[in-house]
């Protein structure tokens, strides 16, 4: 949401970005942030704990001394963990209990106040539901877009990641529920995604990699020896859906409703098994020296269809083209835990010096990527 935010804005209107824990925070105190939470909150300064998800994001959302909004545009957020349920007044909140690391009396307190709450994911859209509902009451004035998310079709393999515990469960019953919030809340529309993503799919390339080339991984391991990969698809950060997402809200501003066009549907192909692309050499070099970030992570994806060859070799010839990504980055460490090749140090030199170069993300992410080419380039040399 921070991506499409950021596109609403390119088209002119001011937007505010802000990050939800989970529907339980909320639905236990809607618009109101519990006083003892604020006092141990100014007390221990607390911030850098919430992880972006600070009390007046996880119990307001939008603050009285916040302007009226014009629209409020929510997707169906992750839920983050762990989440704790005050015992007498049946408040949750999210904190990183490492914050009790440095504050030792704030641990006290949560611990002789607090008890611990897991949600059921197979429950998800009940809560949210609910959410929506104590939003309407706050803002009985403001309409609101629920953005629903990617269905995990066959075609998009392999085993299609969401970062919404439980969707890949969910996602086959889901649409009639969400689609009748409509119906059932005044002033509240649904932006199906599958209907946006079959409208981009329909004028480009027809290949899931084109769009979500980045995959995460498993590893399983014994005895420092890798016994087992398991390959997910991560659908969740498609570059092309954020124009177009944010066009379908900029006509809700001006026309009150969201239409689809003829080609913004399900195409059969969806529901076909995923097929694995392989490239020769010449094209996964082109490909790695095109400094695009999809096509990089599109040509290291293709690596892990033949893990008997090692192309480690392609990224030390390419290194100064590999763009500054954590996904691509992911699945680079990933390929070095199979073929541990001392060649990708040399990558590793090269690439630190770009991470430097990029300021863009902020110091923390600067730091975090570091870190983390740090620990390729030790574990191959």
């Amino acid at each position: 949401m921070d991506f499409l935010g950021r596109a609403v804005q390119s088209f002119g209107y001011p937007c505010t970005y802000r990050v939800l824990a989970s529907p339980l925070t909320y639905n236990s105190s809607p618009g109101i942030i519990p006083e003892e939470l604020t006092v141990m909150d100014a007390k221990f300064g607390l911030e850098k704990y919430y992880h972006d998800r600070n009390l007046l994001h996880q119990f307001q959302m939008i603050a009285s001394a916040d302007p009226e909004p014009q629209l409020i545009v929510m997707n169906l957020f992750h839920e983050n963990s762990p989440l704790f349920v005050n015992i007498a007044s049946n408040y949750i909140f999210f904190v990183n209990p490492e914050a009790w690391q440095e504050h030792p009396e704030f641990e006290t307190w949560m611990k002789d106040n607090f008890g611990m709450v897991q949600p059921n994911p197979g429950t998800y859209l009940k809560r949210y539901r609910e959410m929506l509902g104590h939003l309407r009451e706050r803002f009985p004035q403001v309409p609101i877009i629920v953005v629903s998310r990617l269905s995990h079709y066959p075609a998009f393999g392999p085993d299609p990641y969401s970062y919404l515990e439980g969707w890949s469960d969910l996602w086959r019953t889901a649409k009639p529920v969400i689609n009748s919030w409509a119906s059932e809340i005044e002033d509240l529309a649904v932006i199906d995604m599958d209907r946006v993503f079959g409208g981009i799919w329909a004028g480009s390339e027809k290949k899931i990699e084109v769009h979500c080339p980045f995959l995460k991984f498993k590893l399983t391991e014994e005895n420092d020896t890798i016994t087992g990969l398991h390959a997910s698809r991560d659908v969740e950060h498609i570059g092309s859906m954020w124009p177009v997402l944010a066009a379908k809200i900029e006509q809700f501003l001006e026309e009150g409703c969201i239409d689809y066009a003829a080609e913004e549907t399900v195409p059969d192909e969806w529901l076909r098994p995923w097929q694995p692309e392989k490239f020769d050499e010449n094209r996964l070099i082109e490909m790695l020296s095109s400094g695009a970030n999809y096509l990089c992570a599109r040509a290291i994806g293709s690596f892990f269809l033949d893990l008997a060859k090692d192309y480690t070799d392609l990224l030390a010839r390419t290194a100064e083209f590999t763009p500054v990504c954590h996904n691509t980055l992911h699945m680079i460490k990933t390929y070095s835990r199979i073929w541990p090749n001392p060649v990708l140090a040399h990558w590793c030199q090269v690439h630190r010096k770009a991470a430097e170069a990029f300021t863009a993300n902020g110091p923390l992410y600067t730091q975090d990527y570091l870190q983390r080419i740090d620990e390729i380039e030790r574990f191959v040399g």
